[in-house]
């Protein structure tokens, strides 16, 4: 009885016109956000390898310009205009980028990328934290978010759950056909799991399916070797939250009718998905205000606010408290611009450091409790997923960010050492030249490593994955053991 039960349950949900309507809307939806996601991480790709173009033929146009410039001239070029002057070139010549290329698993979820930069030009100068003002796009068009495959299986996908499951189980409680279909059945509970099961059959198989066409119609390389392993894990998080909200359907609609059922689903979705992040917000700005930026360029434009005479003091100092550089402090008057700047850098550095680092550890801390508080709401957990596996989230950003500081060091301990020997020993290497030849060394320059966005992504969406699936079981649990089941 029970099979066959299950057998004309199954064949009445299938049949339904209601499940294939709100089926081919979620289609319909999913294939839109997957397009939306990949053109946003085609684009985003195609610029890359543009500024990866432009970069290299700057360096190929001033290893020209150098061999042009080394031939017997009646002019000498000024330092700043000299591609061969280590002082002149790393202030004004240099172009160096920290790339971040998109994932290839980036049509999944756009999050923060149309938000934070995902190129950088190095500037040895530049103090003010690297995520400046950054428009990619329009900031009007971001008004509404991004409607991409993440916004469709976060918010969309539970609500046609609850319009597929909550319909059919508590319009057959006020019609009374439970009352008849438990009566053959030893318990009403039995008659709830099978009902259960029979949805969670369908829409779990089905939501993988019509996630997997959507990144295929979009042309997500979903099915790389590289991203074999993360697409596993994303489907067993995927088919998690979907038996989450399938169980929820059912244990809620099976103890009230239709518009009771609605309401309370519905609001328990908003509560997951709006109050409980609004909340969280609200408790983080209170509890770690942030700290204001204009504090930091306060500091910073007091600490810039040299004097000629006081840069040139600040370089002597500097100069003579290094014995290879110490000759540069007796011609400080002929030193560049751009070499005294070097001195000048440090000190400001020194100066914005205390409040700089103040600044780091309240967002550290604000960031951490933000983390614990992400566990309160499902949606928030799997949102916080996917943009991990399609490397948007926060987390890869701030490794970005790390790794452009770390870049940037690498750049002053090549040209800085390079631009002091040429103060301390002015001298050109050739004489009667236009160009000063001391710096031809321009393919040995330092060249930003890109991260592998892939790396590492298992290890850190693993828990969101466990947490989710330890979730969906204990309301199953709870269906299951459920007292107040009323016909």
């Amino acid at each position: 009885m029970t099979r066959a039960l299950f057998l004309i349950e199954l064949a009445m949900l299938l049949r339904a016109r209601f499940t294939w309507i709100i089926g081919a809307l979620l289609c319909a939806a999913l294939a839109w956000g997957a397009v939306n996601g990949q053109a946003n991480a085609d684009g985003q790709q195609a610029t890359v390898e543009r500024v990866k173009m432009h970069a290299a033929a700057k360096v190929l146009k001033q290893q020209a310009a150098v061999a042009r410039y080394s031939r017997p001239a009646d002019t000498v070029l000024p330092y700043w205009q000299d591609p061969s002057d280590a002082a002149g070139y790393m202030r004004y010549g240099l172009s160096a980028y920290a790339l971040k290329p998109p994932s290839p698993l980036a049509g999944i979820a756009i999050g923060q990328s149309r938000l934070l930069p995902f190129y950088i030009k190095t500037d040895l100068d530049y103090v003010a934290p690297p995520a400046a003002a950054f428009d990619f796009i329009n900031p009007r068009i971001l008004s509404l978010g991004d409607f991409d495959l993440s916004f469709v299986l976060v918010y969309v996908l539970p609500l046609a759950l609850i319009a597929i499951g909550a319909s059919r189980l508590a319009a057959e409680r006020d019609s009374g056909a439970l009352r008849l279909m438990a009566a053959q059945l030893p318990s009403f509970r039995q008659l709830v799991m099978l009902k259960f099961g029979v949805a969670a059959i369908v829409c779990v198989p089905f939501t993988l399916v019509a996630t997997v066409l959507a990144l295929l119609v979009a042309g997500t390389p979903c099915w790389s070797m590289q991203a074999a392993g993360t697409m596993l894990l994303l489907g067993a998080a995927l088919a998690g939250f979907t038996l989450f909200w399938v169980a929820l359907t059912a244990l809620v609609a099976s103890r009230i009718g239709v518009v009771g059922s609605y309401l309370r689903l519905v609001s328990v979705w908003i509560g997951f998905t709006f109050f409980v992040p609004a909340a969280g917000a609200l408790i983080i700005d209170m509890a770690y205000p942030a700290p204001s930026p204009l504090l930091i360029l306060d500091d910073l434009r007091r600490a810039n606010d040299f004097t000629p005479a006081s840069r040139d003091t600040l370089f002597v100092a500097f100069a003579r408290a290094e014995p290879a550089y110490a000759a540069a402090a007796d011609r400080v008057g002929k030193v560049s611009y751009a070499t005294k700047q070097i001195a000048v850098q440090q000190a400001v550095e020194r100066q914005i450091e205390e409040r700089a680092a103040a600044a780091a550890r309240q967002n550290e801390a604000a960031a951490g409790r933000a983390a614990a508080l992400r566990w309160l709401s499902p949606a928030m957990v799997f949102d916080t997923l996917l943009q991990q596996a399609a490397g948007s989230g926060v987390e890869r950003h701030k490794r970005f960010l790390k790794r452009t500081g770390e870049y940037t060091d690498e750049l002053r301990a090549f040209f800085w050492p390079r631009a002091l020997a040429e103060a301390a020993n002015p001298a050109n290497a050739c004489q009667g030249c236009a160009a000063r030849l001391n710096f031809t060394d321009h393919d040995k320059i330092p060249r930003f490593q890109a991260d592998r966005p892939l790396d590492g992504v298992a290890g850190s969406i693993g828990g969101a994955v466990g947490y989710l699936w330890v979730l969906a079981c204990a309301v199953v649990l709870m269906l299951w053991s459920g007292r107040r089941f009323r016909v």
